[in-house]
């Protein structure tokens, strides 16, 4: 609707999800390529969190446990 606002009527779009989906085989594939997470610097595997204005890094295996949200999967 904001599309069509946007361009008085005379506007569409169409979106295609088309990136990354579940790997039926992660295991086989992480092993094959020798992957540590840990070491991969430009797609880190760890979150960031703030408190009281200060950015703190959490390990993935522990930002669940640090979440104040709830998330429905």
């Amino acid at each position: 609707m904001e599309v069509v606002a946007f361009t008085k009527g005379k506007g569409s779009i169409s979106l295609v999800y088309d990136g990354y989906d579940i790997c039926h085989n992660s295991e086989e594939v992480i092993e094959n390529k020798s992957y540590n997470k840990n070491a991969d610097i430009e797609y880190s595997s760890t979150s960031v969190f703030c408190s009281h204005g200060q950015g703190y890094l959490v390990p993935w295996e522990e930002a669940d446990d640090a979440m104040h949200c709830e998330i429905r999967v």
